[in-house]
C-alpha cells in the first residue's frame, strides 16, 4: 500500500514548520519534524542531549567529536552529526514505508529518492525582510539579532544539506513544488497544500 508521504524542506523565518504542522493536521496524518531526534536517539540507545545539537548540521572538521555510545545500529566513532543522520534516516525510510506522514527537514526528500519511496516535496520560502520580521517577532529579538539568526540557520541547513546530498539546497528543481509564504495566508496556504497532495 502506497502512503501519502510529503517532505517539506524550508528556509528558516518562511513559517514552514508551522505550515507543515498545520497541513499534517487538515490532511490527517502524522507529522514529524523534531520527533525526528528522540526517535533517532531511541533506535541507537543514545542520549537525546548527545544528538540533539547536531541535527541539520554537518560535522566540523575543526571540532571533530567521536561517539561510542548506542547499540549494534550506531557506527562507534562516528561523529554526532553522521550518526544522526544515519539514523534519521532509518526512522524516515520506516516511517514512509508505514504510514501516511509530512516529515519536516532532515534531507527526508533525499532519503526517500534514494530508496525508491514515493513521496512528495514541498519547498516552504518568503523575502529576506519577511523573515527576519518573523524571527524578530517569534523569538522576541530586535530585527539585527533576527537577521544574524536567519543567516546563521540558514547557512547552517544549506552546507548541511549540500553535504549530504550532493544537490543545491533551494534549487526549485529539486522539489515538486516551491511555494513563497508572503503571498498567501498560512491557511490559504495550507489549502493548497492540501489539494496538490491529494492529487494523483
Amino acid at each position: 500500500m502506497e502512503h501519502t508521504v510529503i517532505c517539506l524542506s524550508r528556509q528558516f523565518g518562511s513559517g514552514g514548520r508551522e505550515i507543515g504542522r498545520r497541513l499534517a493536521q487538515r490532511l490527517g496524518i502524522a507529522f514529524y519534524d523534531r520527533e525526528l531526534i528522540e526517535l533517532a536517539a531511541a533506535r541507537g540507545q543514545i542520549r537525546v542531549s548527545r544528538l540533539e545539537d547536531a541535527d541539520e548540521r554537518k560535522s566540523s572538521p575543526w571540532l571533530f567529536e567521536s561517539l561510542y555510545e548506542g547499540n549494534g545500529a550506531v557506527n562507534r566513532g562516528s561523529s554526532p552529526n553522521d550518526t544522526l543522520f544515519w539514523l534519521q534516516s532509518e526512522v524516515i525510510r520506516e516511517k514512509a514505508r508505514t504510514e501516511d506522514c509530512l516529515l519536516v527537514g532532515r534531507c527526508a526528500d533525499y532519503v526517500l529518492t534514494q530508496a525508491g519511496i514515493p513521496h512528495k516535496s514541498v519547498y516552504i520560502c518568503a523575502p529576506w525582510e519577511e523573515r527576519v520580521r518573523r524571527v524578530s517577532a517569534l523569538e522576541q529579538i530586535d530585527e539585527k539579532s533576527a537577521a544574524a539568526l536567519v543567516r546563521k540557520t540558514d547557512k547552517q541547513r544549506k552546507s548541511y544539506s549540500e553535504y549530504y546530498t550532493g544537490g543545491t539546497w533551494g534549487d526549485p528543481e529539486s522539489y515538486d513544488l516551491c511555494l513563497n509564504s508572503a503571498q498567501l495566508t498560512t491557511e490559504e496556504i495550507v489549502e493548497l497544500l492540501a489539494y496538490f497532495c491529494k492529487a494523483k
